[in-house]
């Protein structure tokens, strides 16, 4: 095994006296020692190509090395090469086992209501596929973690619902426009109507998959206000994006069941209030956790 040479310069402050000494050690596993003067290093060789200086002082002397071996009243570990850290670039963390059966479900509705869209030949089929789709695509391209089990299983709860309430028929309409109970002239809307839960649902919960996935990986003390306000703004964004695709699918289907000034209206009156419970709901749990 070949010697590694050190360079080791020592300055007697009593009598101004310097000398330079070379310490060798081998790179197989032994000890070796080196004493003068009063000051004694010991050097332990493990089977790499490292070792560890431990360097013991006495009154009146002092090292004036620069070497990384010798710092007076220290003792120094050399560790092996430092590894680069594993680095999950571009990837993304594998799916958990609730994420992998919200996706299974999700993809299960997809193509169960394509097929009952163009059987039962619903106008909106392709529009009301393409917003799932698009927003699912999102939500996978913003993901850099496991969901919560609890968030994905809603996703794709949001995701049914959304696809039910456009493509399934009730009587001459919608499940969308399906109501229970009296009709109010002046709100110009059923008191209860799906739509109206349905907006607010869905709404709820991507206003939380938008604080998962954008806004809590940055949350702290000082700026948590202001992303809660971001995570209910994307999710707003969202909905409006769902309501500019059924806008579109009424253009190319000369103005069927989608609805007009008041449909619109409401359903973002419902997106608001979801986003705006999520909202309330996420700094309420972090003030009394607090």
């Amino acid at each position: 095994m070949g010697l590694v040479p050190r360079c080791v310069r020592e300055v007697n402050t009593a009598s101004g006296a310097e000398s330079l000494q070379v310490v060798h050690w081998s790179r197989g596993r032994g000890e070796s020692a080196y004493s003068g003067s009063g000051l004694r290093t010991q050097l332990f060789v493990g089977s790499g190509a490292h070792a560890m200086a431990e360097a013991r002082w006495q009154p009146g002397n002092m090292s004036s090395c620069t070497g990384p071996d010798t710092i007076p009243g220290k003792q120094i570990s050399h560790s092996p090469a430092r590894r680069r850290p594993e680095s999950s670039g571009p990837g993304r963390a594998r799916l958990s086992r609730a994420e992998r059966g919200a996706v299974q479900v999700a993809a299960v509705a997809v193509a169960g209501f394509c097929i009952y869209g163009f059987a039962t030949g619903s106008p909106s089929t392709a529009g009301y596929l393409s917003s799932v789709i698009v927003i699912g695509a999102v939500i996978v391209w913003l993901r850099r973690a496991a969901l919560p089990g609890l968030l994905a299983a809603g996703l794709a709860i949001a995701a049914m619902a959304t696809l039910a309430g456009g493509l399934i028929n009730v009587g001459q309409n919608v499940l969308y426009n399906a109501s229970i109970g009296p009709y109010s002239k002046t709100l110009g809307t059923h008191f209860l109507q799906y739509d109206h839960f349905a907006h607010a649902y869905v709404s709820f919960v991507v206003a939380f998959a938008c604080w998962v996935m954008l806004a809590a990986p940055h949350a702290g003390a000082d700026h948590r206000r202001e992303l809660v306000i971001l995570a209910v703004g994307a999710a707003l964004g969202l909905g409006a994006l769902n309501e500019m695709v059924e806008f579109l699918a009424t253009l190319a289907h000369h103005g069927s069941h989608a609805g007009g000034y008041w449909n619109t209206g409401w359903d973002l009156v419902c997106n608001f209030t979801g986003a705006a419970a999520a909202g309330l709901v996420i700094a309420r749990s972090r003030a009394g956790a607090a």
